[in-house]
């Protein structure tokens, strides 16, 4: 694509001032200008020193539109979420703003409230080349989709990920972090350990389940369908599910949640039944969100660094944007936040 080059000035000099105006003022060509804005090092610092000086005594202001339009690039990127009203996915997008702007990108938010349409929308940004890449949070599109789109344009996920597509991810290990989470249970002498998870199309769901199901077999415990359920990540719909494990004859004696806004319901449900926690029922939760160490009691829980992952996620995708197509996947350290929903005065519960 070629373009006027009267019209590239123009849009260089959003102050009204030309990059032709500063060249003609310090005597050197117009390319030379440009090579200085652009730190080009074969220029010699005398010369950068005097374009440099030029220009802010002309009070010129480079519109970097112009230079991206010459260079086919937006400096644009988009994160793509389902939403960003909980606390980890604010801080994992607060992780890759920071840094984009630090690399020199302008960040756009768009969130799908897990709608098609919207998410196409977002979407067609990165095909149409409004933006020049995309880190992807969470999708509804299939694992062939996000293959198809890893190879033509320039994605990285987030968090939420779909594996072997060939494109690159940075997340926990959600299974891992999950069997550590109902291995501290069992440590503590609980032996029937209910599950509040959530049936849907993200991995990391799945994987969490996986853990629970690890945990219980290492060990030798059985796997109890009467005290597994589903619910929505909402606290509303923890107490709803918690109520039904209480009102069991066999009820249990720990429970572990996959977010941390259930394990809060559920701890609601017990303290309303009068079942005290931890002594009755110990309760792991997972995100380290606000509500989990503003419940009270306050709750155990699994740390993701939300920002170190929405850090390395816009590290990777600007790798990519500079020409390093090799497909890379950072496994981000968790950590069990210890609490008083497992353990009482003086050290662990093993009551």
């Amino acid at each position: 694509m070629c373009y006027n080059h009267n019209v590239i000035d123009f849009f260089l000099g959003v102050s009204g001032i030309t990059i032709q105006d500063v060249a003609k003022l310090a005597g050197v060509s117009a390319a030379t200008v440009s090579r200085v804005l652009n730190n080009d090092k074969k220029v010699r610092p005398e010369t950068a020193d005097h374009v440099m000086n030029t220009i802010k005594q002309l009070g010129y202001k480079p519109n970097h539109l112009g230079r991206n339009l010459r260079k086919k690039q937006t400096k644009t990127v988009l994160v793509m979420a389902s939403t960003v009203s909980n606390t980890l996915t604010s801080k994992v997008i607060r992780g890759i703003e920071e840094t984009g702007i630090k690399l020199g990108y302008t960040v756009l938010i768009g969130t799908t409230n897990d709608d098609e349409n919207r998410e196409k929308a977002h979407i067609d940004l990165l095909l149409h080349k409004f933006v020049d890449g995309m880190i992807i949070m969470n999708t509804l599109i299939s694992k062939d989709e996000m293959a198809e789109l890893g190879r033509h344009h320039n994605i990285i996920q987030c968090c939420e990920y779909i594996p072997n597509t060939g494109v690159g991810f940075v997340s926990i290990n959600n299974r891992r972090a999950a069997y550590e989470a109902v291995k501290h249970l069992i440590e503590l002498g609980r032996r029937k350990i209910a599950y509040i998870g959530v049936k849907n199309h993200l991995y990391s769901s799945n994987q969490r389940y996986l853990g629970y199901k690890d945990a219980l077999k290492e060990f030798g415990l059985p796997l109890n369908l009467n005290l597994i359920a589903d619910g929505n990540y909402g606290f509303r719909s923890a107490i709803g599910i918690t109520n039904k494990f209480i009102l069991k004859e066999n009820r249990p004696d720990a429970l572990f949640a996959i977010s941390d806004r259930m394990a809060a319901g559920a701890i609601r449900a017990m303290k309303e039944a009068e079942i005290k926690i931890p002594e009755d029922i110990a309760v792991v939760g997972f995100d380290n969100t606000d509500i989990s160490y503003v419940s009270e009691p306050r709750i155990t829980t699994v740390s993701q660094s939300p920002i170190q992952m929405g850090e390395k996620a816009m590290q990777l995708l600007d790798k990519k944007l500079n020409g390093e197509q090799e497909q890379k996947n950072i496994i981000i350290k968790h950590e069990i936040i210890l609490r008083e929903s497992t353990k009482i005065k003086g050290g662990l519960c093993s009551c």
